[in-house]
């Protein structure tokens, strides 16, 4: 059941993402009580979850492509492209997840650059650009 497996993938890299959110906003936390002695804590927290992301990231990929090549779909279709071939009520997972992970990816963007800024303005550094550089 590629539908089913690549469902349960999908909530398992959503569930990570409001971890990560999560971790991110302890950073901010942290970074903002200046309590620096934590920062170390939370910077291995949040790379923890990332180490898992690429698990599951890679675990979606084979899944997707067992996905398509059962639907007969192109390589590595996109979440839109499934839902699009998809009966209900798989169109409508499959785009409640695609909705999900736009919104959570654009918190955690938002977030991680904020963390930055806090982290260059305790620092001393240059302000952090826009695209989360440090000038």
């Amino acid at each position: 059941m590629p539908m089913s497996d690549l469902s349960s993938i999908l909530w398992r890299e959503r569930g990570l993402l409001d971890l990560l959110l999560f971790r991110l906003e302890v950073e901010r936390l942290v970074l903002s009580s200046g309590r620096s002695w934590w920062l170390t804590i939370a910077a291995q927290e949040i790379e923890s979850v990332l180490a898992e992301m690429r698990h599951v990231e890679l675990l979606r990929a084979v899944s997707v492509e067992e996905l398509a090549a059962e639907e007969n779909l192109h390589a590595n279709p996109s979440l839109r492209e499934i839902a699009e071939c998809s009966p209900e009520p798989w169109r409508a997972i499959w785009l409640d997840h695609r909705d999900a992970f736009t919104e959570l990816t654009s918190q955690i963007s938002e977030l991680s650059l904020d963390n930055r800024r806090l982290l260059a303005t305790g620092r001393g550094d240059a302000p952090v650009l826009r695209d989360g550089s440090l000038t």
